[in-house]
């Protein structure tokens, strides 16, 4: 039986693709589109609805667009879901951040909702860990 290679080529957009936007207030963030979305507009007060996820799947929200004013709701088009945060940073509204979602169950009935977990933290250029 020969062994098939699976390469970055063949996958999913959802696995390879950056989307942009520069759009304002509430967006839809279709994961099956893309697993990095570079939000680099005036954010402001904004719902990302967060859509298509997959078990396992892990997406990158990058803001760095104005955040001076942003107040950031997560949402997502599963039917049921809980969305959690992992750890205490919240947004910085001074610096770029970038909010790391994972989907850890798509199952989304009203007895066992989807759930996603996110992090948030900011980032810069640097090279000593």
């Amino acid at each position: 039986m020969a062994l098939t290679k699976v390469t970055h080529a063949v996958l999913e957009n959802r696995y390879t693709a950056k989307a942009t936007s520069t759009a304002t207030g509430n967006q839809n963030l279709d994961a099956s589109a893309a697993t990095t979305f570079m939000l680099t507009g005036n954010v402001a007060t904004a719902t990302l609805t967060i859509q298509n996820m997959k078990l396992g799947q892990v997406i990158d929200i990058v803001l760095s667009g104005t955040l001076s004013s942003a107040v950031i709701t997560l949402a997502t088009n599963f039917s049921h879901s809980t969305i959690s945060k992992v750890g205490s940073t919240d947004l910085d509204q001074s610096k770029t951040n970038v909010i790391q979602v994972v989907c850890v169950d798509d199952t989304s009935t009203a007895s066992e909702p989807a759930i996603l977990l996110y992090s948030i933290n900011t980032y810069e250029a640097d090279t000593t860990p």
